[in-house]
């Protein structure tokens, strides 16, 4: 199954979740293509830069704050993940069940496939560092200018496993260099999970770039 959903072309609100290079990036980007989209950075460190561009809530854990919040805000509320883990996983694991390793033998259905130190597997259609500002051309790599057949995302939802239901949430691109999912994906994803007990694959991918973890309830 894929997760999937249309970003709104003049984005009200939006949640980034880390406020470092990437999280700061991101908000400078969003300011300064929508000068009135209300934007608010989520961090565990004790404080951030009072230059980066929205409200601040620092001291705080990101996944936490989406579970304790996300029911009062819009649908359309977007989420810009810019933190070290895999946001929509952990953001399942928060409400139940157990991460579990996912089988190797998947790798061998992905491309570019790397196992992670939590048993994870990270694939990318990539074999170098993609620039920054990527604006993630449909059929064709930016850098390379190859053609490319089939997006990651789908690679990954056509590609799971017989004892595994898979689910993938589309990561779409909002500016070039920064990727976000709505709230109505991860309301999805929920409910989803929640229809059947069992051993499931969780991944989230952009057109080139994926992770995915194992998780079972």
């Amino acid at each position: 199954m894929l997760v999937a959903d249309r970003l709104p072309a003049k984005p009200e609100r939006a949640f980034i979740l880390g406020g470092g290079r990437f999280g700061s990036s991101a908000a400078f980007k969003i300011s300064r293509r929508w000068p009135s989209c209300r934007i608010k950075l989520i961090d565990s460190q004790p404080e951030l830069p009072a230059s980066i561009p929205g409200e601040h809530q620092p001291g705080t854990d990101a996944i936490k704050f989406l579970k304790d919040n996300y029911k009062s805000f819009s649908p359309d509320t977007l989420i810009v993940p810019c933190i070290p883990v895999h946001v929509a996983f952990k953001w399942v694991l928060s409400h139940f069940g157990f991460s579990i390793p996912v089988p190797i033998r998947l790798m061998e259905l992905l491309p570019g496939a790397v196992t992670g130190r939590d048993g994870c597997i990270y694939c990318s259609l990539s074999d170098f560092v993609c620039p920054a500002d990527c604006t993630e051309p449909e059929g064709v790599c930016s850098v390379t200018g190859k053609k490319r057949n089939e997006p990651l995302f789908k690679t990954l939802q056509k590609n799971g496993l017989k004892a595994y239901s898979t689910i993938v949430v589309r990561s779409a691109q909002l500016l070039p260099g920064v990727g976000a999912v709505t709230v109505r994906q991860l309301a999805a994803l929920l409910t989803e999970v929640r229809k059947k007990k069992g051993r499931y694959l969780i991944g989230t991918a952009s057109r080139c770039h994926g992770v995915i973890h194992g998780f079972v309830h």
